[in-house]
Order: structure tokens, then sequence, then C-alpha cells
């Protein structure tokens, strides 16, 4: 039932649409704490993802599946630092409604306008990241479910 729901909340969506902003907005000091938050979170995906490359694990299909995620995801999140550093500097004017037109137009005059709304694209990077470790933690769990015989070695 739960996931019949699901389901139905997505197509109400899907026919419901309203603004998706990729980049969340935040004022100068929740920015700082932002932007450290996505340095903090490149390093311990770094050391996550070479201990886990070390270790007899990465031999196994899931774990690599989980350690491409984790490099997906730490490029997800230097490049959201790098939009939310363009974020300061686009101008509020990049995007206008032109008088008698339904669709804004996008005005790009330099190339961090350009670089800013690639950007934006970021969940063209997160998706497959998550899916990645989706697939890498149902992989384990096949692997476990498995039966071992003797004799056989687990990882």
């Amino acid at each position: 039932m739960p996931f019949f729901f699901t389901i139905f909340l997505l197509l109400l969506g899907c026919l419901l649409p309203d603004n998706a902003l990729a980049f969340q907005s935040h004022a100068y000091s929740g920015l700082y704490i932002h932007q450290l938050a996505h340095f903090f979170m490149i390093v311990s995906l770094f050391f996550f993802a070479v201990k886990a490359r070390q270790t007899r694990f990465a031999s196994l299909k899931g774990w690599r599946h989980i350690i491409a995620g984790t490099w997906l995801l730490m490029l997800w999140s230097a490049a959201t630092m790098v939009g939310h550093f363009l974020d300061l500097q686009i101008s509020a004017d990049t995007l206008f409604l032109p008088p008698g037109a339904n669709i804004p137009l996008l005005r790009l005059t330099g190339w961090q306008e350009a670089l800013y709304y690639l950007l934006k694209l970021d969940h063209l990077i997160a998706v497959p990241a998550v899916f990645l470790f989706y697939r890498g933690l149902k992989l384990l769990r096949e692997e476990q479910a498995t039966p071992s015989y003797p004799g056989q070695d687990r990882p």
C-alpha cells in the first residue's frame, strides 16, 4: 500500500508543478556554515572512499558501487559549492520576463552565468550517486543471502 501511495504522490507532483530550485539560497552567515559543511562532506567522503578501497571488501561488486557513488557524491558537493559561490555573483536580472511573454528569458552576460545555470543541473550527479549506493547495498544484501558452502571463503 505505501508503494501505491508513493506513486500517487509522484504522479500528483507531476500534474501540479511548481518552481523547483536546485540551489538553496542562504543568508551570508548561513552560507558560510553551509559551504563549510560541503567541504567537510567532501573530506569525509574522500577518506571513506580511500579506506574502503584499501579493504578486502573492495573486491565485492556491491562495495565497488558504493565507492563509485561516494566519488560522485564528492563531485556533487564540490559542484554545489561552486554554484553557491556563483549565486552571490549572479545579478537578479539574469532571468527576466519580457512584456507580453509567459516564459522568462535567460540573459547570459558572462561565463559565470553559464556555469551557474549548468551547475543548477546538480541532480544529474546526485541521483546517479544515490542510485549507486542503493545498487551497492542491494548487491551486498543479495551476496549475504546466498548460502555459503563449507570451505568457501566469505569476505
